[in-house]
């Protein structure tokens, strides 16, 4: 009798909650007078899965609201991993009226970027999308020892990374967004066993990326050549945190790079 009674206050309580939340919901709504706009808000979510792409999730899903709601359209829209996520943009682009956004995350791949771009950038419409990733393919050939993962075949890595950016490349022809193609840049990793596999994927795919921009009409940017020495893939001394991960000069060398690229294009950031 009385489990009876608990389970129709339980029902109580919803039906309470449930008229509470509506009738708030309302009023935030009415209250605020929501624009037209708001209603197209694409907002992607959590994977689900322990994977990077979701460590920003939340903060980006917000501020991407908040360009939908405000009907702000960004001149240049950064995505790709932790070397895009790093760049303290407006430390090396300053110029007056210029709305640029980062949207790069750490650890992020090419496939999780293929899943987040329309709604991480496709969908603020930027005028342009300038996008580095890749590298953080290559950890698929190293595997995982203590998660018993095996490596995978380098030539399975390198065809997943170009469909993927494939992929992102006619979702952004597809829109009045310019998408921008970056290489990788070279990397010094000692401790990694695969090092060698590693910098191979990146010359490849740094091919690759030039070769598929001059095909698709793209505009090409090579941060690689600028950041190795002349005819070597040995990354240029002090330009690097750790091997990997540029510092101020190496961002500011990435800047002059993007500068005077877009400048050969009539396009001033």
């Amino acid at each position: 009798m009385y489990f009876n009674y608990i389970v129709l206050f339980l029902e109580l309580v919803h039906v309470f909650f449930s008229i509470f939340v509506s009738y708030n919901e309302g009023s935030i709504k009415g209250g605020v007078n929501m624009p037209e706009n708001n209603d197209i808000y694409q907002k992607l979510g959590y994977f689900s899965e322990i994977v990077a792409a979701d460590r920003k999730r939340k903060e980006y899903d917000i501020k991407n609201h908040s360009v939908v709601y405000a009907g702000c359209k960004p001149d240049f829209l950064f995505i790709g991993d932790s070397i895009t996520q790093y760049w303290e943009l407006e430390a090396y682009f300053d110029r007056p009226g210029q709305f640029l956004i980062n949207r790069g995350i750490e650890g992020d791949t090419t496939t999780y970027l293929n899943k987040r771009f329309q709604v991480d950038a496709l969908q603020l419409k930027p005028r342009y999308c300038i996008m580095g990733i890749g590298v953080n393919d290559t950890i698929c050939l190293e595997g995982d020892y203590w998660k018993l993962i095996p490596p995978l075949p380098y030539d399975e890595v390198l065809y997943t990374a170009q469909a993927n950016i494939k992929e992102i490349i006619q979702k952004a022809k597809a829109s009045s967004t310019t998408l921008i193609l970056a290489s990788l840049l070279p990397i010094r990793i000692d401790v990694s066993l695969h090092e060698a596999d590693r910098k191979r994927f990146i010359r490849d795919l740094n091919q690759w990326l030039e070769e598929t921009a001059e095909k698709e009409r793209l505009i090409f940017l090579d941060y690689y050549s600028a950041a190795s020495y002349p005819g070597t893939d040995r990354l240029l001394d002090g330009i690097t945190y750790d091997g990997l991960h540029p510092n101020a000069n190496g961002y500011a060398l990435m800047s002059s790079v993007l500068k005077n690229t877009l400048k050969k294009h009539h396009i001033t950031i």
